[in-house]
C-alpha cells in the first residue's frame, strides 16, 4: 500500500506578518495553496517511481526542500518571481527509504537533519548540504515526527518512545519536557508544530485521537481537540491550527 505523507506547513519568514499565509503540501509531488479560495497549484512534480515524503522552505530564499521515497535523499528547488521552479539539486543523501527527519532554519540559513540509520545522529549544515557538522547522538527509539525547530530560543523538539524532547540547536543541554505521553512504534501520522507567537508547541497523539498543546519549556499542558480520527498531520499559526 502506497505510504504518502501529508505536511501542511506555514510560511512564516523572520517578521511574521502574513494574515492567512499560504501552505504546503507534499502529495503527489509538492503542491502550494493560497488565498482567496484554496487552489492548489503543483510546482513540483516528483519522479515516476518516487512517493513525496515531506516538505519544508525558507520562504525569504525562495527555497523549496523535498523528499521522496524511497530515495533517501533531500532535494532543493527555487521559486522565480516569475512562478518558475529551478531544476532540483540534490542537497543531502541517507540511506532511510523515508528521509523526513529535517527541518531548514531559515533564521541562521542552516538545515538540521537526524539519520536513523546512524544511530539518530543529528547534523547541521549550510543550505545548500555543505559543511556538515555531528551535533549529537539521539538514538531514539521511536522517531516517527519530524523535528522542529525554534530558531529564535535555539532549540529543536523531537519525539521518542519517553515523550517528548528538545536539544539545543548547538548539540547540548538535551531535556525531556513533556513525558505525560507515550509513542509508540506504529504510531505514524503524531506530528508537532509550533506557534512562535503564542509560544505553545501542538502535537497529535494519534493514539488517543486527540490534539493537544502546552508552552515550549513543556508546562500548561491541555487538550485542544478530541476524536480527531483522520487527522495525521497538523501546523498552526497565531493560536489557530
Amino acid at each position: 500500500m502506497a505510504i504518502f505523507n501529508l505536511l501542511l506547513k506555514t510560511l512564516l519568514t523572520n517578521l511574521i506578518s502574513l494574515d492567512k499565509p499560504s501552505l504546503l503540501i507534499a502529495r503527489g509531488g509538492v503542491s502550494i495553496k493560497e488565498e482567496p479560495l484554496w487552489n492548489t497549484k503543483k510546482i513540483v512534480n516528483v519522479t515516476p517511481s518516487g512517493l513525496p515524503v515531506s516538505v519544508d522552505y525558507h520562504w525569504e530564499k525562495q527555497f523549496i526542500y523535498y523528499s521522496e521515497m524511497p530515495a533517501g535523499e533531500l532535494y532543493r528547488v527555487k521559486l522565480g518571481d516569475d512562478g518558475s521552479v529551478s531544476p532540483k539539486k540534490i542537497i543531502i543523501t541517507t540511506k532511510s527509504m523515508d528521509f523526513s527527519q529535517y527541518a531548514v532554519d531559515w533564521v541562521q540559513d542552516k538545515i538540521y537533519w537526524i539519520d536513523v540509520e546512524k544511530n539518530d545522529t543529528l547534523y547541521v549544515s549550510n543550505l545548500d548540504g555543505t559543511m556538515t557538522k555531528t551535533l549529537a547522538v539521539l538514538n531514539r527509539l521511536v522517531r516517527m515526527t519530524k523535528p522542529i525547530l525554534d530558531p529564535y530560543k535555539k532549540y529543536i523538539y523531537f519525539t521518542s518512545s519517553n515523550g517528548i524532547e528538545r536539544i539545543g540547536m548547538n548539540g547540548k543541554d538535551r531535556k525531556m519536557i513533556y513525558s505525560d505521553i507515550f509513542f509508540i512504534g506504529t504510531d505514524l501520522g503524531s506530528d508537532m508544530a509550533i506557534d512562535f507567537q503564542t509560544d505553545r508547541i501542538y502535537y497529535i497523539e494519534k493514539v488517543y485521537s486527540r490534539i493537544s498543546s502546552m508552552k515550549s519549556d513543556g508546562t500548561d499542558n491541555r487538550q485542544e481537540l478530541t476524536n480527531v480520527y483522520k487527522s495525521k498531520f497538523l501546523t498552526c499559526y497565531q493560536a489557530s491550527i
